[in-house]
């Protein structure tokens, strides 16, 4: 873009050059003009800001590759059994409610 201005060509022809809009060539001459070579960097700071921090987001992602606790896993044994932490049960087991399906108009049990 800049090479093409140097040229001589003007805004509208070097917009049709490199299939762009005539606004976008004039804001990166503009920047050129304005800061020389590091107009042409990309700004920082641009789109959403993180919403946590990367301490944050590094303790979620090595917490999301641990086992959780009281989960089922194979051993090295090949025997399945509960996670434990230091030969303790960690965490707890909560049983689930028994599943009912609507008959009719009243509920019933699923058998």
């Amino acid at each position: 873009m800049i090479e093409l201005s140097w040229s001589g060509l003007r805004v509208p022809a070097i917009a049709v050059e490199l299939g762009c809009r005539q606004k976008t060539v004039h804001c990166w001459l503009h920047r050129f003009n304005r800061l020389g070579l590091q107009g042409l960097d990309d700004l920082g700071g641009q789109g959403r800001k993180r919403r946590i921090t990367e301490q944050e987001r590094s303790r979620i992602i090595s917490l999301v590759k641990t086992v959780p606790p009281g989960r089922l896993r194979w051993e090295a044994t090949g025997n399945c059994g509960p996670s434990t932490s230091q030969g303790r049960l960690s965490g707890r087991w909560i049983p689930r409610p028994p599943q009912r399906v609507r008959q009719g108009s009243k509920w019933a049990a699923h058998r």
